[in-house]
C-alpha cells in the first residue's frame, strides 16, 4: 500500500498536466492566452460570450491542483531519502511547491470573478480582472524557480554511491528552473515575445514547466520502484540488497 500511494503522487503531476489541458485548453479556451492588445470592450465579449466555459474549464484546473501538491510532495519523500543533502533543502523545496499553487489556483480566482457576472461589469473592469489574473499567473516564478532550484541542488548534493536520481537531472532542473523566470519583463509589453502571449513570458516557460513535470514524473517513479524493491530484498535476506537511505 505504501507503494502504490507513493507511486500515485508521483503519476500526479501528469494527471494536473491532463486535468490541465482539459480545462485550460479545452473548455476555457485560454491557449493561446487572450490577447494583451485587446481593448476593453474585446476583452469583456470573451469573458460574456465564455463565462460558462471559463468557469468550468477553471473548476477542472483548479481540482487538477490537489495531483499537482501530491506530486511535489512525491518529489520532496524522494529527496529526504538523499544522502549528504542539507537538512535546508528538503524544506526549501516543500515551502516552493506548496507556494507555487497558490500562483496557479489564485488566477483562476481571479478570473472567476471577472466570469462570474461579466454582463453586469463595465468593460474596464472585467479587463483589469483579465490583465491581474494573466500578470499574476505569469510573473508569479518565484516559487517555481525556487523548486526547481532546490531539487536541483538535493539531486547534485546526493552523495550516495547509488543516487536517488541521475545527475543529469540536477543541472536540467537547474536549467529549466533558471528559463522560467524569461516571464519577468511582461509588464513592460502588450505585444511581442515578452507580451504574456509571447515566446518568453508564454510559450517558453509553459513548455519548460510540463517538460521538467514528464521527466521527474518518469524518474520518480523509477526510483520509487527501486527503493521498494530494494528494500523487499533487504527484509527477505537478498545477498546483494542495500538498504535504502
Amino acid at each position: 500500500m505504501r507503494r502504490v500511494i507513493d507511486l500515485a503522487c508521483a503519476w500526479g503531476g501528469m494527471v494536473f498536466a491532463a486535468l490541465f489541458g482539459i480545462g485550460f485548453v479545452g473548455i476555457a479556451r485560454f491557449v493561446p492566452p487572450l490577447d494583451p492588445a485587446n481593448t476593453a470592450e474585446q476583452t469583456a465579449a470573451i469573458f460574456r460570450d465564455n463565462a460558462g466555459s471559463i468557469r468550468t474549464g477553471l473548476l477542472i484546473c483548479y481540482v487538477g491542483c490537489v495531483f499537482y501538491l501530491a506530486f511535489g510532495a512525491a518529489i520532496n519523500a524522494q529527496t529526504r531519502r538523499m544522502l549528504g543533502v542539507p537538512q535546508a533543502l528538503p524544506k526549501l523545496q516543500a515551502a516552493a511547491f506548496s507556494a507555487s499553487v497558490l500562483l496557479i489556483a489564485g488566477p483562476f480566482m481571479i478570473w472567476w470573478t471577472a466570469a462570474f457576472r461579466p454582463e453586469s461589469y463595465s468593460a474596464d473592469t472585467v479587463q483589469m480582472l483579465n490583465d491581474l489574473g494573466w500578470i499574476c499567473f505569469l510573473i508569479g516564478w518565484l516559487p517555481f524557480v525556487t523548486w526547481y532550484m532546490a531539487t536541483g541542488a538535493a539531486i547534485l548534493c546526493d552523495s550516495s554511491a547509488d543516487p536517488v536520481y541521475p545527475r543529469w537531472a540536477g543541472y536540467l532542473s537547474l536549467v529549466l528552473g533558471l528559463g522560467q523566470s524569461s516571464a519577468s519583463f511582461l509588464v513592460y509589453f502588450k505585444s511581442g515575445p515578452f507580451a504574456w502571449d509571447g515566446l518568453f513570458s508564454w510559450w517558453l516557460p509553459a513548455t519548460e514547466f510540463f517538460v521538467w513535470f514528464v521527466v521527474i514524473t518518469a524518474l520518480t517513479t523509477k526510483a520509487i520502484n527501486k527503493q521498494y524493491r530494494t528494500t523487499a530484498g533487504a527484509a527477505t535476506g537478498t545477498p546483494d540488497a542495500v538498504p535504502a537511505v
